[in-house]
């Protein structure tokens, strides 16, 4: 769902991008991951994917950045307006007022945050997702699976203790007491600031 939505975005700026019905040059997209980076099988990945997509669909020119603290989401976003990327996207709520700032420097670039929202900002496109609705099927699937193995409860680990994924974490209550209402949950959390994302061993904890 990530990847087709982060398609339809590009689909809609592109329609925002266009001054005649044939482009001179391709559209240019840079991607800035967030925390995790390319290869953690959640959203840096979707996004990626969704980016390979519109390459192979519409022929786009991209680049792809990795910040390495949280300083470089400022930067990057900035250095690939700077060099005329036409699309330039955050992944992550984290990107929110480094994107806020960087937007108001280049109002002829289109930015887009995923999982953020910033309104009142022409040039930037906001993707959000119910995620309480994926996390609820989770949720039912894992409730379903405790009672055909005749168990009585089951976990839930979120990253950082923020409302966001604490929407994930009711949906999947919801989600295992669909199915199994006497079912116990316990939960928990790898931390309270951005580095617990990408702090597996806490996980396991």
């Amino acid at each position: 769902m990530k990847k087709n939505l982060l398609v339809v975005v590009l689909v809609i700026i592109l329609g925002l991008c266009l001054s005649s019905t044939v482009f001179a040059e391709a559209l240019k997209v840079g991607l800035v991951f967030d925390i995790g980076g390319k290869g953690d099988k959640s959203f840096n990945d979707s996004a990626y994917r969704g980016l390979e997509w519109a390459k192979e669909d519409f022929g786009i020119k991209r680049i792809t950045l990795e910040p390495g603290a949280a300083a470089d989401r400022e930067i990057n976003l900035r250095m690939l307006a700077s060099i005329g990327y036409d699309v330039v996207v955050g992944v992550g709520f984290l990107f929110t007022d480094a994107i806020i700032t960087v937007a108001d420097e280049f109002p002829d670039t289109k930015f887009v945050i995923i999982d953020g929202f910033i309104p009142d900002k022409p040039n930037v496109v906001s993707c959000l997702f119910p995620e309480p609705q994926a996390s609820f099927l989770v949720g039912m699937i894992a409730g379903m699976k405790a009672q055909e193995d005749g168990k009585d409860t089951v976990g839930f680990v979120g990253g950082m203790d923020i409302p966001l994924i604490r929407g994930f974490e009711a949906g999947y209550i919801a989600g295992v007491h669909y199915v199994y209402p006497e079912c116990k949950i316990l939960s928990g959390y790898a931390g309270d600031t951005p580095i617990a994302f990408a702090d597996p061993v806490k996980g396991k904890e």
